[in-house]
């Protein structure tokens, strides 16, 4: 990281970056391609993000992403990390293919040139790592903001987690929510006229079991008579079971990349789902979300948004992960929280959904 002066802003100037990186040209603002320049013009610098997390890792980094580009409004983004996540950061675009190839060498001894000079180009790199800041080499020249993505047990919340790095890094607040902003343009179209129910994640130990979902979407079908959508991902496909949910739902749809799932979201009134990235996205969306946990800790990775509940089991060693592997072969505490519970989570969420619509304010 390059050593800046204490209380200093954290936009570093077009000319002094576009400088160091010695390129030609002009690039518009977040991301779109060249625009018509003098011969002599300057390219305005470029800032990176680097995450390669699991999307609801990737959902709870979002407010230190946007933190980071505000501070820096003079730069254009590119990410680097799964290519799909672009649909969730408008007016980013991909990072510069050397670093597909050769980024991870940074991590090692001997460094490829072609990453380092890749990276050269950038003014500001926001690096996100796991439980430590990513140790990896940068050339001299760009502002190096590294975060440790994860809390430890008894930690704040992620995205205080975060925040409390960036501000020890002189990254000032925001000035403006973008919460609301950034809804509109990944979301512009919704329906909002069916329950969406996601029943799997990435570990199935953090799934509550197929039967207590059939029974919540009964219980939740016959007050609000509302239909429901099986919404399933490659995991969910590739482990099976979920055939037995099919007589509770109306219709089943395979979200095999990201757009699918924003789709299934966009007709979404009430989401249920388990601590998976699908049900961090509905949350951050403002979808009304019903999020069930288990052994992973809600105080830490509870979902981003003003429209969720939690559901949990009262189990006495639940939680028992901060994000560590989880030990237990069969999570009872997810066997103990009743489809009642989880129901009227989601009948509350609806109540308040309509009430919204029918206030004369």
């Amino acid at each position: 990281m390059s050593p800046r002066s204490r209380g200093a802003s954290a936009e570093i100037q077009p000319r002094e970056m576009a400088a160091r990186s010695g390129v030609r040209g002009s690039v518009g603002l977040h991301g779109g391609g060249p625009v018509a320049s003098k011969p002599d013009a300057v390219t305005p610098p470029r800032g990176l993000v680097y995450h390669s997390g699991a999307l609801g890792d990737f959902v709870l980094s979002l407010p230190a992403v946007f933190r980071v580009t505000e501070a820096n409004p003079k730069l254009s983004w590119d990410l680097w990390g799964p290519k799909d996540r672009l649909a969730l950061l408008p007016g980013f675009r991909a990072g510069p293919p050397e670093l597909q190839r050769w980024g991870h060498t940074l991590w090692g001894s001997a460094p490829a040139p072609e990453a380092l000079a890749a990276l050269s180009r950038f003014g500001v790199i926001l690096a996100f790592g796991g439980r430590t800041s990513p140790d990896w080499a940068v050339p001299p020249g760009p502002r190096v903001l590294r975060l440790a993505s994860f809390p430890s047990r008894g930690g704040a919340w992620v995205p205080v987690h975060q925040a409390g790095q960036l501000a020890a890094q002189q990254v000032p607040p925001p000035r403006k929510p973008w919460l609301p902003r950034w809804r509109d343009q990944v979301l512009p179209r919704r329906e909002r006229r069916e329950i969406v129910l996601h029943p799997g994640s990435g570990d199935p130990r953090k799934n509550l079991p197929h039967r207590i979902w059939a029974e919540t979407l009964a219980l939740l079908t016959a007050r609000s008579g509302l239909p429901c959508t099986l919404v399933l991902g490659p995991a969910e496909q590739e482990r099976g079971g979920w055939e037995t949910l099919i007589p509770a739902v109306g219709s089943v749809q395979i979200c095999s990349r990201l757009p699918d799932l924003l789709a299934a979201l966009s007709r979404a009134r009430l989401f249920l789902g388990n601590d998976s990235g699908a049900t961090h996205l509905a949350a951050a969306l403002g979808i009304p979300t019903v999020a069930a946990f288990g052994p992973s800790d809600p105080r830490l990775w509870h979902p981003l948004g003003p429209q969720v509940r939690v559901a949990e089991g009262a189990y006495t060693c639940a939680p028992c992960s901060a994000g560590e592997p989880i030990a237990c072969p069969v999570t009872a505490c997810l066997d103990d929280l009743s489809a009642s519970t989880v129901a009227d989570a989601g009948a509350a969420l609806l109540l308040r959904v309509d009430e919204a619509r029918n206030s004369p304010v």
